[in-house]
């Protein structure tokens, strides 16, 4: 029964062909976190390379069969992202009366676009698609490519590029120091796809050995990770100790002007540094945010904060800033994050440069404010991008690489030279709820600590906040949805990484390798499936 199936597959047809995209689009997700049930990668990609298949055979390398493979890889994309990013429906409810109207357009509009990218892959390798093993590479190629691409154009989207199910697995989750998360992409892919190449009762011996090694380096390079981890150092101290304040603030009370004493008087509460383990912690920090008002703008909190801290102690916290209004130039409002002394001094200031799109700024505005869009974030103004990636340093903390929410998720943009000591992140979930976004979060952040061998705080207003080590390993955590505080002692930073040495440059040569593979595989015999597809055969009625 289960030979039959690749068969079965290729002879789907219209709305028959579409559903079943869309189904095994969307089983893929469970691969993502929090469930990180990556089986089901090794049943959706198998069938997406069935269906690719069959439209070919109907009509190999024409405009028909672009458009079909089109159509028929955007469903399985739009499946996948809808399944996998629909916790962002839960911003537009906490103020549901505002805003609870764009939730609906908002769940489809962001992953329609982002299957455009799968579609655009998929169509592509249609018309160069040929039989056999090449046809794996080649789709595991331009599928690769197109997640880097999502990553970057437009302002990019990288959320949940496929390579993160590799978290499954401390091991290979260690390949993130040298290929990135992106080669891992172009692995996930490969690895998932091959079944397909295995199941095809029509491929010889040879290749089919061949299919099996490839999809079987997962082990060696699983080992190669695994024996990374074992010759980690570990919890060797870096400097200060820190603590991480997580209030759990409700998103819909945190911007109510009658709350903000007793916010900060909380925050206040929760980072008193009396004594910990062998010693006070002397960095506290904060999340996104973290108070209602312009921290800069308040004398009177910076003395109530100057009065909790310790002389030698450090605050970073998260808070909008403005600049003043000039006759040359207009006011600019900036989601920032501060270091204060513990003399309430400010000491440093790093603007988020990365905004979000719909939430921080309304892309294509003049188009889309007359139809009643807007952002999410209300400012006394309009954010601005900040200058980053930066590394801040202040005397008595170790120079650090500030990541404001979801500027954690791009591997590009996470440091600047000199290189850092360790990386913070600090970000605002509670927009999200009891979801799979923070959790989703957590591991892209997780990822950027092993790619650049750097320790990673992460101090978020819900949760999830960590504490994580240089090979992403994960010392303290705070759950989604708790109040509370996490004390622990700066992890050691690790030498540079290869990816940090060379960036994607490793992913660049297996995206070469791919193709390379694919297209070897037109001027192999097997590449008559492409010039004369083979007749499907029809179940009997």
């Amino acid at each position: 029964m289960i030979w039959g199936l690749p068969q079965q597959v290729k002879n789907l047809k219209g709305w028959s062909r579409l559903s079943t995209a869309f189904f095994f689009g969307a089983l893929a997700a469970a691969a993502m976190q929090p469930l990180l049930f990556w089986p089901v990668l090794f049943a959706s990609f198998p069938v997406l390379a069935w269906l690719i298949d069959g439209i070919v055979a109907e009509r190999a390398r024409s405009l028909a069969t672009a458009l079909r493979a089109f159509a028929t890889g955007w469903v399985f994309g739009f499946g996948f992202f809808l399944a996998s990013l629909y916790w962002i429906g839960a911003a537009f409810l906490v103020d549901a009366e505002t805003y609870g109207w764009m939730m609906p357009l908002a769940l489809a509009a962001l992953p329609a676009g982002m299957a455009l990218y799968w579609a655009t892959a998929i169509s592509l390798a249609s018309l160069l698609w040929t039989h056999g093993l090449g046809r794996i590479f080649l789709l595991t190629a331009l599928l690769a490519l197109s997640e880097w691409l999502r990553g970057r154009w437009f302002t990019g989207f990288p959320w949940n590029a496929l390579g993160y199910a590799v978290e499954a697995f401390d091991g290979l989750s260690q390949l993130a120091a040298y290929v990135g998360i992106w080669g891992l992409t172009f692995l996930v892919v490969l690895w998932a796809t091959l079944p397909a190449a295995l199941a095809d009762p029509h491929r010889k011996r040879l290749e089919k050995t061949a299919a099996l090694l490839v999809l079987l380096s997962a082990l060696p390079l699983w080992v190669v990770g695994w024996m990374r981890l074992e010759e980690a150092s570990g919890g060797q101290a870096l400097g200060p100790w820190l603590r991480i304040v997580q209030p759990n603030v409700p998103q819909s009370d945190k911007w109510r002007s009658d709350n903000a004493r007793q916010i900060l008087d909380e925050l206040i509460a929760m980072s008193a540094v009396g004594a910990v383990a062998a010693g006070s912690p002397r960095l506290v920090v904060w999340p996104e945010s973290s108070v209602p008002f312009l921290i800069d703008e308040q004398p009177q909190a910076l003395a109530m904060i100057a009065d909790a801290l310790p002389d030698d102690a450090h605050l970073l916290m998260g808070s909008l800033r403005r600049t003043a209004r000039s006759t040359t130039e207009p006011q600019r409002v900036y989601n920032s994050l501060f270091v204060l002394d513990g003399l309430g001094r400010i000491a440093g200031v790093y603007d988020k440069q990365h905004l979000v799109p719909y939430g921080e700024y309304l892309p294509l505005s003049a188009w889309l404010e007359p139809l009643g869009l807007r952002r999410l974030v209300s400012v006394p103004g309009s954010f601005d991008h900040g200058q980053g990636p930066q590394t801040l340093s202040t005397p008595g903390m170790p120079p650090f690489s500030p990541l404001i929410c979801y500027e954690a998720i791009f591997p590009a943009e996470v440091v600047a030279a000199p290189r850092p000591a360790w990386l913070v992140n600090v970000t605002n979930d509670g927009w999200f709820g009891l979801t799979s976004g923070p959790h989703q979060h957590l591991a892209q952040a997780r990822f950027r600590a092993i790619e650049q061998g750097l320790p990673l705080v992460r101090a978020a207003n819900t949760g999830i906040s960590a504490v994580v080590d240089a090979h992403g390993r994960l010392l303290e955590t705070l759950p989604l949805g708790s109040k509370g505080t996490i004390d622990a002692i700066l992890p050691q930073a690790l030498p540079p990484t290869p990816y940090a040495r060379f960036g994607d440059l490793s992913f660049f040569l297996m995206i070469l390798l791919g193709f390379a593979v694919g297209l070897l595989a037109q001027s192999s015999p097997a590449a008559r499936f492409a010039k004369r597809p083979p007749a499907l055969k029809r179940p009997n009625a």
